[in-house]
């Protein structure tokens, strides 16, 4: 009887972590979508200093949430999007395309590691 009690604790604990890494991901999209949407405004407006401030944002959140993205979430994924973080800021004719290519890597990242039935089997 015993151990049931500790598959039914490990059980919950799972769930928690799970639902726990959802929500992390989750915010980290919300917040990095915002960001490049900011960046992408600030070009279309020709403001290189509000470009320049929403690429240090795109950064320093890259910074401060990479360290448990990589620790739950899947690498190459992630190796993409920190190569397209690190290069910035990009080169005057380039910011769009790039911000884009950031959005779509942000996205895939997103869809691969939400909890669905086709990423489950």
């Amino acid at each position: 009887m015993k151990r049931l009690w500790y598959a039914v604790i490990f059980l919950c604990v799972t769930a928690v972590l799970c639902v726990g890494e959802q929500r992390y991901v989750e915010c980290f999209y919300d917040d990095m979508n915002t960001c490049i949407t900011a960046a992408e405004s600030a070009v279309k407006n020709k403001n290189r200093e509000e470009y320049k401030k929403a690429t240090a944002e795109i950064e320093k959140l890259w910074r401060d949430k990479n360290d448990l993205l990589y620790a739950t979430g899947e690498h190459s994924a992630l190796d993409g999007i920190a190569v397209l973080v690190r290069s910035m800021p990009y080169d005057e004719n380039e910011e769009i395309k790039e911000l884009h290519s950031l959005r779509a890597q942000l996205f895939s990242y997103y869809q691969n590691e939400k909890i669905s039935l086709s990423n489950i089997f």
